[in-house]
């Protein structure tokens, strides 16, 4: 997949979420998902990341929760700066993952 068209689609999403379409953008962010290679990690977390945003603006805490995690699986490292912003929504999720 070309990186133009990639970061075209990133645009794209970020108009229409900035537009009050925020559906739309998390769809995009699914199908750049689907098309990034796996061994793009740096760029898989952010969208995930991004796209678990719009998750919890919808009150889709399970998705933003499944988001993030995946996020902080495909690049951990980068995961770990993002700690102090979201590791009590992460802590939460993770205890309600574990009643289930």
């Amino acid at each position: 997949m070309e990186k133009d068209y990639l970061h075209e689609m990133i645009e794209q999403a970020v108009l229409f979420e900035r537009n009050g379409h925020p559906d739309l953008a998390q769809n995009i962010y699914t199908v750049a998902l689907q098309l990034l290679p796996e061994s793009e990690g740096r760029v898989r977390a952010r969208l995930l990341l991004s796209r678990g945003a719009i998750a919890y603006r919808l009150h889709n805490t399970q998705g933003a929760f499944n988001d993030l995690a995946a996020a902080m699986q495909a690049d951990p490292e980068w995961a770990r700066s993002l700690k102090g912003d979201f590791s009590k929504f992460y802590e939460e999720g993770c205890r309600c993952q574990d009643s289930l």
